[in-house]
C-alpha cells in the first residue's frame, strides 16, 4: 500500500471542527497549543466556538484550517501511519510541507497568517470574486473565460475533470457565469472574500516573498507536491519560488493526483475538516482507496481500513 496524505483547503472550515480529535487526542492538541501561542490569539477557540461568519473571515480561515489540517495528520501519524507522499491543496500546501518535515510549525502559523492578511488586503472586498463550474471539461471553461468582458478572469482550481472555478474581477466572473448558464452548465459563486490564485493577488504574493526569506526550509522527508507543476519538490531551493507563485497561479489539482497515481500512490486519505479532496479524488481517480478524517468517526474508520489494507497486504 502505497499511501497519500492530502491535505484540505479553504472552504471546508465549519464551527466546531476538530474538537472531538482535540479532546481525544494529545497529538492534536500539541497543535492547536502551538497555533494559540504562536500567532498570540485563540486559533482554537475559533474553531471549535466561532460562528460560520468568523471562520469565513480570511484572517481567520486559514490559521485555523492549517491547525485543523495539521492535527488530523498527526492523530494518523500517532496511530502507526506513515504517508509515502504528501500534497495539500492551496493553503493546505503548507501543511503538507509542515508534516513532511520542510518547515517548522510555529513558522508555518506565522507565514500562513501573514499570507491571509496580505491577500484579504490585496483586493478591496467585492471587487473580486471566485466561482465553480461544474459539469464541464476544464476546456470549457477556459474557451469562456477566453470570452468574458469586462475584466480579467482565469481559471484557478482544476479541481476535477468535470469541476473548474474560475477566479478574477467581480465583473468578468459574472459574465462567465452567465456564459455557462447560457449553455445549461452549473456555475456557481464561492463564498470567498478575496479572489486566490489569479493575478491580482500578486501584491501578496510579494510581501510573501519577502516573509519567506526569513523561513528555513530543509529536505522532505517524502515527497511533496506542488500545486504549481503536479510534482514532487525537487529542491529545497526551489520552494519558496514555488509558494509565491502558488499564491497567484493555478491549482493543479487532476494532474496532481493523476501523477500520484502514476507514481504508485494507491491509498489516499484527506487529513482535515469535510470531505472535499475526498470527492475529488473519487472523480479524477479509478481503483484507488480513498479515506477522510474529518471527525472522530471518520478518523476511525480509517484508522480500521488501513489497518485490514496493511492485514491483507502482508498476508
Amino acid at each position: 500500500m502505497n499511501t497519500a496524505f492530502l491535505f484540505s483547503g479553504q472552504g471546508s472550515q465549519y464551527p466546531g471542527m476538530m474538537r472531538d480529535l482535540y479532546d481525544e487526542y494529545e497529538s492534536a492538541r500539541n497543535v492547536f497549543e502551538c497555533a494559540d501561542k504562536v500567532l498570540g490569539r485563540p486559533v482554537s477557540s475559533l474553531c471549535f466556538e466561532g460562528t460560520q461568519e468568523d471562520l469565513n473571515l480570511t484572517h481567520n480561515t486559514q490559521c485555523c484550517m492549517l491547525a485543523a489540517d495539521l492535527a488530523a495528520g498527526y492523530v494518523l501519524l500517532s496511530k502507526g501511519f506513515h504517508p509515502s507522499a504528501a500534497a495539500g491543496f492551496s493553503l493546505g500546501e503548507y501543511a503538507a510541507l509542515v508534516f513532511s518535515g520542510v518547515i517548522s510549525m510555529a513558522d508555518a502559523f506565522r507565514v500562513v497568517q501573514l499570507r491571509a492578511d496580505a491577500m484579504q488586503e490585496a483586493v478591496p472586498v467585492g471587487e473580486g470574486a471566485m466561482a465553480a463550474l461544474i459539469g464541464t471539461e476544464a476546456e470549457t471553461v477556459e474557451e469562456l473565460c477566453r470570452e468574458a468582458e469586462d475584466g480579467y478572469v482565469i481559471p484557478a482550481n482544476y479541481n476535477s475533470p468535470v469541476q473548474t472555478v474560475i477566479s478574477g474581477t467581480r465583473a468578468a466572473v459574472d459574465n462567465v457565469m452567465r456564459l455557462a448558464q447560457e449553455r445549461n452548465i452549473q456555475a456557481v459563486m464561492l463564498p470567498v472574500s478575496a479572489p486566490f490564485h489569479c493575478k491580482l493577488v500578486e501584491p501578496a504574493a510579494r510581501k510573501l516573498e519577502n516573509a519567506l526569506k526569513n523561513i528555513e526550509f530543509s529536505c522532505p522527508r517524502i515527497p511533496v507536491y506542488s500545486n504549481v507543476t503536479a510534482l514532487p519538490v525537487k529542491n529545497t531551493e526551489e520552494i519558496p519560488a514555488l509558494l509565491v507563485r502558488q499564491a497567484m497561479s493555478p491549482v493543479h489539482w487532476v494532474q496532481l493526483l493523476e501523477n500520484m497515481r502514476a507514481a504508485g500512490t494507491d491509498t489516499y486519505v484527506e487529513c482535515g475538516p469535510g470531505k472535499t479532496l475526498w470527492g475529488l479524488v473519487r472523480k479524477t481517480l479509478k481503483n484507488v482507496n480513498v479515506y477522510r478524517t474529518g471527525d472522530i468517526k471518520t478518523l476511525n474508520q480509517t484508522v480500521q481500513s488501513l489497518r485490514k489494507i496493511n492485514e491483507d497486504t502482508q498476508v
